[in-house]
């Protein structure tokens, strides 16, 4: 590399009042960083090359990142022009980003810039916290040198390993060089404690050798010989340190742990049931008081036991999968003090209060939920919203529910989303699983409201609860929404219901190497259960000349419910959108044809199965795909040839059905809520995603900071039409594939991954 000589104004470049202290040498100083050239630099970067670290301007940083990608270790090599007796340097990360920050660190000196030896030092900049982003500096014993060559080892972002240096110094030591050698202390890390674990051993060592001795620097803890004793909680930090001798200089090390002191930790309670309702019944019958409770730390700490207080009687609550519950039959109509505990093993409880009204007037009531919610991509509630609300409450009062959704458009610029967007709203039920109300196609860029019968809900559309919106909305504007309840008076058929959960996903449509991508689920009834019925909404997604015969959306498929491995229920998948099932006319695009499971601008009606034949017995379901249908032009296809049998075998949006499936269980005694049969398909996880480089020419890698597993990554225009689909089986196999965009006109777009278990969205340029 050539070399770069680094310009400026003296006194721009020199740091006059640059003074810091070292156990070595108190009146070191940093050498000015004018006469510095680069020699060399593992990776540059053209908006943040290497001469930025010594540009004596904080604002400016150099980032280790370029056009090829990196890997650590990343280093620089720099030139002094002439010896200094050097003792140490000192690092300052961007000040505006914490994250892209160095934490190993080596440095090496030489005489001739390309024989480096040993290093001088090695170690890991102590950080008081994630945030702190504060001058490190790092000091050894003189040496005579010319040449200098800082290495970062590791990165705070593990996602990328990108490391940010605002500035980077070489300390010149005031004392002359005595000719001893630098030992290198090795402290290996200490991982966090609590305060009850036992005494630990240190074991740090020496390159030289030599005996190491300790200290406590900071916190609760004492030290004897090498053995630590935990006196309380917080942040220990300790040294390591040999005095040297003839032929070696001191040394030392830090290092820093948490320590939790569990006798001070608290557990956490809520209770879907709520004071903002009265609970209407009829008849003074069993009410499901459900609990949640939890503590950090569960691998030490537990839960003991949770109590419900009643106008002083005390009752234990049952232990539930991930919940607990109380069946509370009121003795009177009147109001009530309630009172929940939650007793914890380390001593600790906590408590609500609650003061609830029993009463047998049910009567026509409306009750209101999300009220204006905006959700714009890139806004307040980015394609996601979640709220708490209160709904009511009753047991046999109420024979119908219905829900009743506005949609209008946001008062910005853009207005209503120009695109039909897949929406759902999701309740979470006791044991903290999502469970889908209903799924939503949003309407071509106009407003309208929409009503749905959702009394098979009511058992979970009850007391205090979580709501949660999703539209795959992108960059062409956004919804408002409002959502409120008709509870009509009336007595039902059975006083009781459940939901459980069975399927909740998007899967593959035609794939080849996985034509039945759903798991067959076994299910038990409860034993109270006097009716039931399964509930599927499937949406067709995916359209296109790369789809064998416009699938999944504008394909009419034929479906199937297998029920211990028997033909049971054909499943239509068709909708005829004009007439538009919800009376939502006056839409843009081509919201008149007819599609697969859904219509722009209307909620998906489900299809209702009747189960009672089976309510007695243990049930394996199976949803089957149409059987008679294969994307040919899936990239998992290895016949697909790009041009020849298809457009392009990996591009557009390819063929994908969001298949959503409840059972309901009806009785005339309580349903009490159990784990979900199928575990939990929340799409809980956002996914951290690092495109680089970013901007680019023609390609581009992509890191995650968490693992991910099999996923689904698409590149979006801003207006959200997928251009490429990959798939990837494993996080190593996303990281090492390099993207190819050099066909896609310059612009920006998104970069969309999805599992089951959540989503990412990274922009990316083309320039």
């Amino acid at each position: 590399m050539n070399k770069t000589i680094l310009k400026g104004t003296l006194a721009a470049r020199i740091l006059v009042l640059l003074f810091v202290a070292f156990q070595l040498n108190l009146n070191a100083q940093v050498i000015p960083q004018n006469t510095y050239v680069i020699q060399n630099v593992s990776s540059d970067n053209n908006n943040h090359p290497g001469a930025h670290a010594f540009d004596a301007d904080t604002t400016t940083w150099w980032a280790l990142f370029n056009n090829a990608g990196f890997s650590l270790p990343g280093y620089i090599e720099i030139d002094l022009n002439t010896s200094y007796d050097i003792n140490g340097f000192t690092y300052l990360p961007n000040p505006a980003n914490a994250t892209d920050k160095a934490i190993g660190y080596e440095i090496y000196l030489s005489n001739d810039g390309m024989n480096w030896g040993t290093p001088e030092a090695i170690g890991n900049f102590n950080w008081m916290n994630n945030s702190d982003v504060s001058r490190q500096t790092i000091s050894f014993g003189a040496i005579n040198s010319r040449y200098v060559k800082v290495s970062y080892t590791s990165s705070k972002n593990t996602g990328n390993e990108n490391i940010h240096t605002g500035d980077l110094g070489v300390i010149q030591s005031s004392i002359a060089a005595t000719g001893q050698q630098n030992q290198l202390i090795t402290f290996p890390s200490i991982s966090d404690k609590y305060s009850t674990d036992v005494p630990f051993s240190l074991n740090a060592t020496s390159s030289a050798g030599l005996a190491i001795t300790y200290s406590v620097i900071s916190g609760s803890a004492t030290i004897n010989g090498s053995m630590v004793t935990l006196n309380g909680g917080g942040t220990v930090r300790v040294k390591a340190e040999q005095m040297g001798n003839s032929s070696y200089y001191a040394a030392e090390q830090i290092a820093s742990f948490e320590v939790t002191d569990l006798a001070t930790i608290s557990p956490e309670i809520s209770t879907r049931l709520t004071d903002d309702y009265p609970i209407v019944m009829e008849n003074l019958k069993a009410y499901p008081v459900y609990i949640n409770s939890s503590i950090l730390f569960e691998d030490s700490l537990t839960i003991d036991s949770v109590t419900v207080t009643i106008d002083g009687n005390s009752n234990l609550a049952e232990l539930a999968t991930g919940f607990y519950y109380y069946l509370w039959t009121p003795n009177s109509y009147a109001s009530h003090q309630v009172e929940i505990t939650t007793y914890a093993s380390n001593g600790q409880s906590a408590s609500i209060s609650k003061s609830i009204s029993v009463e047998n007037n049910a009567s026509d009531q409306n009750a209101t939920t999300i009220s204006g919610v905006n959700i714009t991509f890139g806004g307040t509630n980015s394609r996601w919203f979640t709220g708490t609300y209160s709904l009511p409450q009753h047991v046999g009062s109420f024979d119908q529910v219905i829900a009743n959704l506005t949609v209008t458009c946001p008062n910005t610029p853009n207005a209503c989303d120009d695109w039909d967007r897949y929406a759902y709203i999701m309740i979470k039920g006791p044991d903290g699983n999502w469970i889908q109300l209903f799924n939503y196609i949003t309407p071509y860029g106009v407003a309208c409201n929409h009503s749905l019968d959702v009394t098979d809900y009511e058992s979970l559309l009850q007391g205090e609860f979580e709501f949660r919106v999703f539209i795959d909305t992108w960059g062409s504007g956004g919804w408002v929404l409002s959502l409120d309840f008709d509870y009509k008076a009336g007595t039902p058929t059975y006083d009781y219901s459940r939901v459980d959960e069975i399927w909740d996903g998007k899967f593959d449509f035609g794939n080849p190497t996985n034509l039945q991508p759903l798991d067959t689920v076994s299910y038990n009834f409860h034993p109270n259960t006097m009716d039931a019925k399964l509930k599927l909404t499937t949406i067709g997604q995916g359209w296109g000349n790369n789809n064998s015969q416009n699938a999944a959306e504008f394909y009419h498929a034929t479906n199937f419910i297998y029920i211990n491995n028997n033909q049971e229920f054909v499943h239509d998948l068709w909708n005829d959108c004009n007439p538009n099932p919800d009376n939502c006319t006056g839409q843009q695009g081509t919201w008149m044809h007819s599609r697969a499971g859904w219509c722009p601008g209307a909620i998906s009606v489900p299809f209702d199965m009747n189960m009672n034949s089976f309510v007695q017995n243990s049930v394996e379901l199976s949803y089957i795909f149409d059987p008679t249908y294969t994307d040919f032009c899936h990239p998992n296809n290895p016949n697909c040839v790009d041009i020849t049998t298809c457009p392009d075998c990996n591009d557009d949006y390819k063929a994908t059905y969001a298949v959503d499936a409840h059972i309901i269980s009806y009785g005339t005694t309580p349903l009490l809520y159990g784990s979900s049969p199928n575990g939990f398909i929340n799409q809980e996880v956002n996914y951290e995603l690092s495109v680089f480089p970013n901007p680019t020419k023609s390609n581009f890698k992509m890191n995650a900071q968490t693992e991910i597993g099999k996923c689904k990554v698409t590149i979006q225009t801003v207006n959200g039409q997928a251009l490429k689909t990959y798939y990837f089986n494993s996080t190593s196999q996303l990281s090492n594939f390099n993207f190819d965009v050099s066909e896609l006109p310059n612009g920006v777009y998104f970069i969309n991954l999805e599992n089951q278990k959540g989503v990412g969205v990274q922009t990316l340029i083309i320039q």
